[in-house]
């Protein structure tokens, strides 16, 4: 008989486990290496974020994938397989750029690629095997993140692309304020979604910095950082996010 009363509590104790992290609401990660790496040599900062959430309150869970753009996450499905899980109260912080960039095409190069800007245009493309595919801008992928967001009753949040370890003709660090981080930007502020300018707040720091330090926070090539440039970046994204304090997320983190 008390066999089967430990048991009993075993699987309530299990039930009561499962229902908790249920209610918890998840903030989802979604968008490319520089979000989600290997976690060795190269990390992403949305694994670092982790040490500023409250994880007895809040479930994190990254679904960023190295090599994704906005085009290829949907593509893949990878963005319906998020949606469907959301639920009221949830959270998707979303950030792309770094993958984007090539002239989009059926072909290696160009799978990625997407339209540039925010608009509606659209280009047509048909594969070998006679499968046809319509690309759409930048901005008319994260304007699906956002709305999909909102119709689950969940809260998108926009950030705009890490800085690249690169310098202008000032000695600056270069910005993406013309382009994905403009966009990025400009679509979250005609959608009503909250807006993180992680490049800028990020290259504030990088520009404090000598070459050599800010070469110390990356990996072998200018765009994947190591452990210590993961860190900064989640705390350029926490100083963002706490300068907008009508935004809920931010009764998740540690005090």
């Amino acid at each position: 008989m008390k066999k089967y009363v430990f048991f009993s509590l075993l699987a309530l104790g299990a039930l009561f486990t499962a229902f908790n992290i249920q209610q918890k609401p998840t903030l989802y990660m979604i968008g490319d290496s520089t979000m989600h790496n290997n976690d060795q040599d190269l990390w992403g900062w949305g694994t670092t974020i982790a040490d500023h959430l409250d994880l007895n309150k809040i479930n994190l869970v990254n679904s960023a994938t190295a090599g994704r753009s906005t085009r290829t996450f949907v593509k893949e499905g990878r963005w319906a397989k998020v949606d469907s899980a959301l639920k009221p109260g949830d959270y998707v912080i979303m950030g792309f750029g770094h993958n984007e960039g090539s002239k989009p095409d059926t072909g290696k190069a160009g799978y990625r690629g997407v339209l540039k800007g925010i608009g509606d245009e659209t280009i047509d493309l048909t594969r070998k095997d006679g499968t046809k595919e319509v690309v759409h801008t930048y901005g008319w992928y994260l304007r699906k993140f956002i709305k999909d967001t909102k119709a689950k009753g969940a809260t998108p949040i926009v950030v705009s692309m890490i800085p690249r370890r690169e310098w202008d003709a000032a000695g600056k660090i270069q910005r993406a304020d013309k382009d994905y981080g403009l966009w990025a930007k400009q679509v979250a502020a005609q959608e009503g979604a909250a807006f993180v300018d992680l490049n800028e707040i990020t290259a504030q720091k990088y520009d404090k910095l000598t070459r050599d330090q800010v070469f110390a926070l990356f990996g072998k090539d200018h765009t994947h950082t190591n452990k210590a440039g993961a860190v900064i970046n989640a705390e350029s994204f926490v100083e963002g996010l706490k300068q907008q304090p009508d935004v809920t997320l931010n009764n998740y983190l540690k005090k």
